[in-house]
């Protein structure tokens, strides 16, 4: 089951959901990584909706992947990224 998280900055909420992810080819039942699954919402409306990491990178925990999201998140909201969102409709990254 993943491990979901819900987090507040400056008026955001920021949900996280780690996956635990393993390579098909190895045959191993245990994960031997993980993803993050970020979401962030403001005032009930979705303004980013994304999966880190973009380059096939995985975090070895899931408390990794959970810290390195909303670190990612928090970047995002203190640069002002996400408020072009509400002023041109799209994400502008």
């Amino acid at each position: 089951m993943p491990d979901m998280t819900l987090e507040s900055w400056k008026g955001h909420a920021i949900h996280i959901r780690t996956i635990p992810v393993r390579q098909i080819v190895a045959r191993v039942p245990a994960p031997d990584g993980y993803i993050a699954i970020v979401r962030i919402e403001r005032s009930g409306e979705v303004l980013a909706d994304w999966h880190l990491p973009c380059f096939s990178e995985r975090w070895t925990s899931a408390a990794e992947a959970r810290r390195d999201a909303i670190e990612y998140a928090v970047k995002l909201i203190d640069r002002g990224v996400l408020g072009a969102v509400c002023a041109q409709g799209v994400l502008a990254t």
